[in-house]
């Protein structure tokens, strides 16, 4: 299991609509080319980006002057952590922050046409011929099993567990997401 970030419209027209975000990197503004496309006047093309570190999630405005980025009332103008319950106003609509848990495999790597984000373990083990998809899915439903009986256990550690991987396997994976991460980050 992992997390995506829900984002839900409290005020204006959009109230209730929901956008979920999977990726490491997620760009957001009214350009068309952007990973979430909000139809606003006062957003830029590409306003903010949302970034997912581990278990956090931060917005970080990237246009200049940036301003229609508020959280919790307050400017944002460098990046900031973003917790559930948090209200996160972009342009003329205020968003609640949420946090939802989604199976592994549907994070998967990022869009081809993209090359914003870090995917996630189990993509590195299918792009190594490692584990198929239908070896990721069984790996993510344990990993769900698991957690709905109180442990929290990574994905990596739940293949190794299930003999579906060796530990160099493992490490090698790691390795390959890290340099990703720091290739992207850096």
């Amino acid at each position: 299991m992992a997390k995506a970030l829900v984002l839900r419209a409290i005020t204006g027209t959009q109230a209730g609509k929901r956008h979920t975000l999977t990726a490491r990197v997620s760009t957001v503004g009214s350009a068309s080319n952007n990973d979430l496309v909000l139809h606003d006047r006062l957003l830029n093309p590409r306003h903010i980006e949302i970034r997912q570190v581990l278990e956090r999630w931060f917005v970080v405005p990237v246009a200049q002057n940036s301003q229609g980025v508020a959280l919790n009332g307050m400017p944002v103008s460098s990046q900031s952590r973003l917790n559930p319950g948090d209200a996160l106003t972009l342009g003329s609509v205020t968003y609640m922050v949420e946090l939802e848990e989604v199976l592994e495999q549907e994070f998967g790597a990022a869009p081809a046409h993209t090359n914003s984000g870090v995917p996630r373990i189990g993509e590195y083990f299918i792009r190594r011929g490692v584990l198929n998809r239908d070896q990721v899915m069984a790996v993510a439903e344990r990993q769900m099993r698991l957690q709905r009986d109180g442990s929290r256990i990574q994905f990596g550690q739940v293949a190794y567990e299930m003999g579906i991987i060796s530990r160099s396997q493992l490490d090698m994976a790691l390795a390959d997401q890290r340099s990703d991460f720091n290739d992207r980050f850096y």
